[in-house]
């Protein structure tokens, strides 16, 4: 006998923020305002009680079930506003992924759980009594550091003492201090002042680029724009301008970058030039704090903001009035997400401005190939920069063929030791990439050739000497290497190969008078350390910046005139059909750091593939040259931008179950016309994370049938055991 429904005032669908599907609730009279899209509602799952998001009323619930009714409304109002929810929406039915999980994705860490969102207030301490007869040193401290200032914040009283509590709760029973709550008014840059900055003359290039953008900002409507300028092109500038325009119209920008590395520069050329105006400049990415993010998507939302600028999470914040959107650097695969909503933030800024009926503004010095060929295709607008500002040469490219240089050199040939000690002698700025964090690669006993390996992941453990550990960048497991080989029994491990920790103690053995400094993820860990580094090189503290691909875009320090590549062979060798891609990006981007200002600069790649195309185009700087080699290869295979991908990875901590479920998913997929599958095949990284990991590619050259089969795969997914996990990634960046 099926379950009465309860009597209600209607049904609403919730998403549930996890991998799940949208479910029903009954709405219970006292709830009725749960039925708005877009708030937020505790509902029973199970046994617990978990949080969703309204989706929209129904007309009549499931038929043959029992519908459990809403417990609780957690807001005033809808978090996420209609347009934002219908964007969400379809960005998650185009990859595929389920919408309470997107929605997890989108929503800042303050909305994603049951409690309710931080406010902006804070305790505050006053004195009552500003002389009292106080016996313990520290309440003397306390209130005498109090009664200076006049109100004192609980975090600067926390950061001045450091145990304070017990004491300020004596204070106030003793009635010396009363603690109150004051609002706590949101802003990044209270610290950091900024000279206002006038605007430059622009080029004519530059000229001929903001007049296209700022048509299509005056018409109104979509409009998809790729500028591809040279680096030091002044990419910047017209983003600048184009987004005065869109203030003057009263309405918001929204820009993307690629690294949170990116961020603290590209802020202070937007206060320079914007603040001083009036426009009001929001930064969100994830080393900010929980409350800090909400601040700023409250900001955005209630138009309080102009500008918002962040890396890729911050597509999802709601502007109250969309002018344009940005996105910088959009070659960049840190743009794709990785794990469980798997979009990429330039393809999603396409689709939002497309929504929002507004131009979206794409800029690279070295395109994603994809977005060449749509703007040379007439599908978007071209705009070219091909030269840099006030006729800056690009920096000159040498080749140092490692294959002529004895191994005993080590990572630093005599070529570039000999360029860096003359840079370092005209009191110039050096920087080298090594795209390797970690002291060495691996640890090799000299006796067997044993490598210590990670237990969870197919991979050699990476050697970082500064915390005595050998740590794998996968799964971060760690352990202190041992003092014999547990192969043989030999005492001596050697490191084999360079990392970034590695080159930066060499470096200052080599110039003991240097001053260097390394930016990778390990070095830059602590909150603000990039924005240190940052400023440190813009003042000239630094004489040679050491880094892995963090150092390669972006940034814009005028007094650096040498770039030295350490091994432009690594990435040319990944196996992935984008390896030439990445590797010509990464030669440009990082050459493009020399010689940005008066100073001509200079760029010395080491390898050992000398005659390598793709190293002939970066030398020449000819991104032409490069597509037309690259291009028809991509076109032969039938690999993007002449064609379109689904990677399915299948995954699981058996390795034979993974294989039979791999093969019968493979197996069952009937194939429409014009659709390829490859696999399944182990992954190249086979085990990470103690799953084994297999991989079927599904190839087309047009969309449609590759959604229809898509649509099939979603459907066996309810096929596997709970044992067998299928991530679909639509579009992938990462064939690893």
């Amino acid at each position: 006998m099926t379950p009465a429904t309860p009597a209600t005032d209607g049904w609403v669908e919730v998403a549930l923020l996890a991998p799940l599907p949208a479910l029903t609730y009954a709405v219970p009279a006292e709830l009725a305002a749960a039925a708005v899209a877009g708030r937020r509602v505790r509902v029973p799952l199970g046994r617990r009680t978990v949080l969703g998001v309204v989706l929209g009323p129904q007309a009549q619930a499931p038929i043959g079930c029992r519908i459990r009714p809403l417990t609780q409304l957690l807001d005033n109002g809808p978090v996420l506003p209609p347009e934002l929810l219908a964007f969400l929406r379809r960005a998650a039915a185009y990859y595929a992924c389920p919408l309470g999980l997107a929605l997890k994705t989108a929503l800042p860490q303050a909305l994603s759980g049951l409690q309710p969102p931080p406010t902006q207030e804070e305790n505050h301490y006053r004195c009552l009594v500003t002389d009292p007869p106080l016996r313990g040193r520290l309440q003397q401290e306390l209130v005498a550091f109090i009664a200076e200032r006049g109100t004192v914040s609980l975090t600067a009283l926390r950061g001045r003492f450091a145990q304070p509590h017990a004491a300020l709760r004596r204070l106030e029973q003793l009635g010396v201090l009363v603690c109150e709550r004051q609002s706590r008014p949101h802003d990044p840059f209270a610290c950091q002042p900024c000279q206002p900055e006038a605007a430059p003359a622009l080029t004519a290039a530059q000229q001929q680029a903001l007049k296209a953008v700022t048509a299509a900002l005056r018409a109104g409507g979509f409009a998809p724009f790729l500028l591809h300028g040279v680096t030091g092109s002044g990419k910047t500038e017209v983003y600048l301008q184009a987004i005065a325009e869109v203030l003057r119209q009263g309405r918001q920008a929204l820009v993307l970058v690629p690294e949170i590395a990116l961020t603290p520069q590209l802020v202070g050329r937007f206060r320079a030039r914007l603040e001083a105006k009036g426009a009001r400049i929001g930064v969100l990415h994830s080393a900010l704090a929980g409350s800090e993010r909400y601040a700023v998507w409250q900001g955005a939302a209630a138009g309080t903001l102009d500008i918002v600028i962040g890396a890729r999470s911050a597509l999802f914040v709601p502007l109250a009035r969309p002018g344009i959107l940005v996105v910088d650097e959009e070659q960049d695969d840190s743009y794709k997400q990785a794990e469980g909503f798997r979009y990429h933030a330039r393809d999603l800024a396409l689709l939002r401005a497309q929504m929002a009926a507004v131009p979206v503004l794409l800029g690279s010095a070295t395109p994603a190939l994809t977005s060449y060929q749509r703007a040379r295709s007439g599908a978007w607008h071209y705009l070219e920069l091909a030269e840099r500002v006030n006729a800056r040469p690009l920096p000159t490219m040498e080749i140092v063929d490692l294959s002529a240089v004895p191994r005993a050199e080590g990572p630093l040939s005599p070529p570039l030791c000999t360029a860096l000690a003359e840079t370092l002698q005209r009191g110039e700025q050096s920087l080298l990439l090594l795209n390797r964090r970690g002291f060495a690669p691996f640890l090799l006993c000299q006796d067997c050739g044993h490598c210590p390996r990670c237990p969870n992941c197919d991979i050699s453990l990476t050697w970082h000497r500064a915390e005595g550990r050998l740590r794998c960048h996968y799964c971060d497991y760690r352990i202190v290497p041992a003092d014999c080989c547990p192969v043989c029994g030999g005492a001596t491990f050697e490191p084999a190969g360079v990392g970034t920790e590695q080159l930066e103690a060499l470096l200052r053995e080599r110039f003991p008078a240097a001053r260097i400094a390394r930016m990778d993820r390990d070095s830059t860990r602590a909150k603000g350390a990039q924005q240190l580094l940052v400023e440190q090189m813009s003042r000239r503290q630094v004489d040679i910046l050491v880094g892995t691909q963090m150092v390669a875009k972006g940034h814009d320090f005028a007094a650096v005139t040498l770039v030295g590549i350490i091994d432009a062979d690594a990435a040319l060798n990944i196996p992935d059909f984008r390896a030439a891609e990445r590797s010509f990006a990464l030669l440009a981007q990082v050459a493009g750091r020399a010689g940005r200002a008066e100073l001509p600069g200079r760029v010395l790649v080491q390898t050992r593939c000398s005659d390598h195309p793709v190293l002939g185009c970066a030398l020449t700087q000819d991104y032409a040259a490069f597509c037309a080699q690259e291009l028809p290869q991509r076109q032969l295979l039938g690999y993007p931008p002449y064609g379109y991908l689904v990677n399915l990875v299948l995954s699981a901590l058996d390795r034979v179950l993974v294989e039979r479920h791999a093969a019968a998913l493979a197996a069952a997929l009937r194939l429409p016309a014009g659709v390829e599958l490859l696999g399944p095949a182990p992954c190249p990284l086979f085990r990470l994370r103690n799953r084994y990991r297999l991989q079927i590619l599904l190839k087309a050259t047009e969309r449609p049938p590759l959604r229809r089969l898509l649509a099939q795969v979603q459907q066996e997914v309810a096929q596997l055991p709970a044992r067998v996990r299928l991530a679909i990634d639509v579009d992938p960046c990462d064939m690893l």
